[in-house]
């Protein structure tokens, strides 16, 4: 009986601990943004900023009208499916720094040409949105 309560709260425990890592509030979100360990790098402004996307490169760029920050994800596949997985690579702006990760994405969330892409190995949560 012990062992069994033992093992019922290891796996609450690391279910718990699965739950929190993941993004809950950045699936609700309807702006295109990208989130590193829960920190927000960068936000669309459509005042101050543009996308763009390439369909044959597989690529979505979202920058400030200056390109001073930035973020660009280019992936082998898009994703059509909730919960596929797909390689890509990320770039992204800090500071004065540019930062570079490959990386898997699930999509989370798709919807109106946007899809919510996260990362749960480097989290990475990201949006992109598809443009004609």
């Amino acid at each position: 009986m012990k062992r069994f309560f033992l093992i019922t709260a290891v796996l609450c425990i690391a279910a718990a601990c699965k739950q929190s890592d993941f993004p809950a509030a950045f699936q609700q979100s309807e702006t295109l943004h990208m989130e590193i360990k829960g920190y927000t790098t960068f936000t669309y402004d459509p005042l101050t900023c543009q996308k763009a996307y390439n369909a044959h490169r597989k690529e979505f760029r979202v920058h400030s009208d200056n390109m001073s920050d930035f973020y660009t994800v280019r992936l082998d596949e898009i994703p059509v499916n909730l919960g596929q997985r797909v390689r890509g690579s990320v770039s992204w702006t800090t500071g004065n720094n540019i930062h570079n990760k490959t990386t898997s994405f699930e999509a989370i969330r798709i919807e109106g040409g946007r899809i919510w892409l996260w990362s749960a190995t480097n989290r990475i949560a990201v949006v992109v949105t598809e443009l004609d």
